[in-house]
């Protein structure tokens, strides 16, 4: 994999860094690596610029092609009063490769690194959901008693990969299908072998069972480093399940995403259905009400996000923490390095670069020294 940075078309000859609005944040990332870059580098960004311009011209209306945004962000665009102000995915990754240099390689990223990740959230006492260790011989005797295993290969993101399966009255379950307890067995140990980890499957909170159906919700929580070196929750959404077979919670699959107010109360959801994005305010599953639902332990579950980025602060500027809210309390179920703002900016109404954590991106990518601009070239290769 590589790490590409294509200037977006709209930045082409465009206004100069020192009238730049602070709420431009691709703007300001792409004139500090232009004013850094050799000529040779510039030649390199803008070619990529053009090859990728010709991709997302075919499939995108021209306002979303001049900001690089790629066909999926497309829906986005009816929603985003301030198109300057959106982070788009193909800048997001190399901007989040300068603000947090610990990401790679990325056998030593705890936040990629899942194996990892587990180990270092029991060394500082977070809670995360029961981790299987040990060889995969002993895995048997592990799943005994347990109602509900989730399997995650190592390094993946998106939900890509997760394997979930629970245990009822008339056997083992994958969704609906029944499947037998050596299948289970079987595919588990393969993932273990394939260096994946094995978790037990988190009960969601009673309060959101009938919101949430499917899958563990989760309460995703920014935190990043503020201007006085504090760890600072800036901004949340809660993810739920909108049912079906798959055990993720992840908006790219289907699911939902809808904002979550000071007093912890639920507000209008969002949904992704056949390429578009839809209001929704009653679960598409069971019906129930949304907008106005009181999620359970939002408080504390911003608490353990803040915790858990002191614990893993060394390289890490800003992280996206998906904190499940389970029925014994906020559970760790990963954190991200290279967090989207999408569902954010859904949830909220406004754009990355118009919030409190767009700010603190702005000022950090002031402080960013010449030498780590210098360094960041058109094309990086993701080292493993």
């Amino acid at each position: 994999m590589l790490t590409l940075r294509a200037v977006p078309p709209r930045l082409f000859g465009r206004t100069s860094a020192s009238n730049r609005r602070p709420t431009d944040l691709a703007g300001l990332y792409f004139d500090a690596l232009w004013r850094h870059w050799s000529p040779a580098d510039r030649a390199g960004a803008l070619a990529l610029s053009g090859l990728a311009a010709l991709g997302n011209a075919a499939r995108a209306p021209r306002s979303g092609w001049r900001h690089g945004w790629d066909a999926t962000e497309q829906a986005l665009l009816a929603r985003t009063a301030d198109p300057d102000a959106h982070l788009a995915m193909a800048a997001r990754k190399g901007m989040h490769r300068l603000l947090n240099p610990a990401a790679y390689p990325l056998a030593a990223n705890p936040l990629k690194n899942k194996r990892l990740f587990a180990e270092r959230c029991r060394e500082a006492g977070l809670p995360t959901p029961d981790t299987f260790e040990g060889e995969p011989a002993a895995l048997r005797a592990w799943l005994e008693g347990r109602a509900g295993v989730i399997g995650k290969p190592n390094f993946a993101s998106k939900g890509v990969g997760v394997i979930g399966f629970r245990r009822g009255p008339d056997g083992w379950r994958t969704g609906a299908e029944p499947v037998d307890k050596r299948r289970v067995l079987a595919d588990l140990t393969a993932l273990l072998r394939a260096g994946g980890v094995v978790q037990e499957a988190c009960a969601t909170h009673p309060a959101l069972r009938s919101l949430s159906p499917g899958a563990l919700p989760t309460l995703r929580v920014m935190t990043a480093v503020s201007e006085a070196g504090d760890i600072e929750a800036c901004d949340r959404v809660l993810r739920l399940s909108a049912g079906g077979p798959r055990p993720v919670d992840n908006f790219n699959a289907g699911n939902i995403v809808a904002s979550v107010d000071a007093e912890a109360r639920i507000g209008r959801g969002f949904q992704r259905v056949d390429g578009a994005i839809v209001g929704v305010e009653r679960h598409p599953a069971t019906g129930d009400a949304l907008v106005g639902h009181v999620a359970p332990d939002v408080a504390e579950a911003t608490d353990l996000a803040t915790r858990a980025h002191q614990a893993f602060r060394e390289g890490f500027f800003v992280i996206g923490w998906d904190v499940g809210l389970s029925d014994r309390g906020p559970v760790l179920i990963e954190g991200n390095w290279n967090p989207g703002a999408d569902i954010l900016q859904l949830a909220s109404g406004r754009s990355l670069g118009e919030s409190r954590l767009g700010a603190l991106y702005a000022l950090r990518l002031r402080d960013l020294p010449a030498d780590t601009w210098r360094r960041a070239r058109p094309i990086e290769r993701d080292r493993r």
